[in-house]
């Protein structure tokens, strides 16, 4: 025999009543939750821009400083190219020296 804190309601009215108000009660916590999800994902989505913003900054000021972040991108075309960025020169080995030892 189950043992319950207070027993269900014998009348009909008051089973109605109970019906109603734990519909009301499951609706309201529905609500709650969905409100509580959309200030974390608020919080969250706030919190995101944030921290992605301070990312850009940061590179922004690094590469005002000279950091180049382009070491695994592909090069730029020649006319995006600053001439600073390439030097061109042509050489003539001289000499060639052998560092191992004979025996």
């Amino acid at each position: 025999m189950p043992y319950y804190i207070s027993p269900p309601p014998q009348n009909p009215l008051t089973r109605i009543i109970a019906a109603i108000v734990a519909a009301f009660v499951l609706v309201g916590a529905f609500t709650i939750g969905i409100a509580a999800l959309l200030v974390v994902a608020g919080v969250g989505l706030i919190a995101g821009l944030a921290l992605w913003l301070r990312v850009a900054w940061i590179k922004h000021r690094l590469r005002k400083s000279g950091v180049d972040f382009g070491a695994g991108a592909a090069p730029a075309p020649d006319h995006q190219r600053k001439s600073a960025d390439v030097i061109e020169a042509e050489y003539t080995v001289v000499s060639v020296q052998d560092n191992q030892t004979e025996k």
